[in-house]
C-alpha cells in the first residue's frame, strides 16, 4: 500500500498543487492516466468546496487530504480522506439534483457532489472532536 498525507490551505495554488500531488500518486501507484484524471476531478471537487466554504471570509483555513491506493488482486482499491475543522457540512445528505428537469426548473448547485457520487463506489462523512471528515472510495479493476 503506498499513502500520502498533504496539508492544504484555501490558496488557489495551493489546492491545484494538491490535485496534482493526488494525481502524480496515482499513477505512480498503478492508476492509468484517464484513473487518475477521474480521481482528480473528485478530489477536485471535495478540495475546492473546503478551500471555498469551510470557514468564514477572512478566515486561514487548512485541512488535510490522506490518500491511500493498495493493489490488490481485483484492482487497485483508492481511499481519500479529507480532513479539515471547518463549519460542520454533510456533503452525503444533500440530495441528488434532478438532472431530468429542464435547465430553468434546477436547484443552482449539487452537480459536484452528484459527480462525486457517480463517481466514486462509497462515499462516508463523520464530524468528531470538531473535525469534519469525508472519505470516498473506489477500486479501480484491472483490466481483462
Amino acid at each position: 500500500m503506498t499513502a500520502i498525507r498533504l496539508r492544504c490551505d484555501r490558496a488557489p495554488e495551493t489546492v491545484d498543487s494538491t490535485l496534482d500531488a493526488i494525481e502524480a500518486h496515482l499513477v505512480a501507484a498503478g492508476a492509468s492516466e484517464p484513473e487518475a484524471l477521474q480521481m482528480r476531478l473528485v478530489a477536485e471537487e471535495i478540495v475546492t468546496n473546503i478551500a471555498r466554504c469551510a470557514w468564514p471570509e477572512g478566515v486561514d483555513g487548512h485541512f488535510h487530504v490522506e490518500l491511500a491506493a493498495e493493489d490488490g488482486a481485483d484492482g487497485l482499491h483508492v481511499v481519500m480522506t479529507t480532513i479539515d475543522d471547518g463549519v460542520a457540512f454533510d456533503p452525503t445528505a444533500k440530495a441528488a439534483p434532478d438532472i431530468d428537469a429542464d435547465l430553468d426548473d434546477r436547484a443552482i448547485g449539487g452537480l459536484g457532489m452528484f459527480l462525486v457520487r457517480e463517481m466514486t463506489d462509497t462515499q462516508r462523512y463523520d464530524r468528531t472532536d470538531g473535525e469534519n471528515r469525508f472519505r470516498v472510495e473506489r477500486l479501480l479493476p484491472r483490466a481483462p
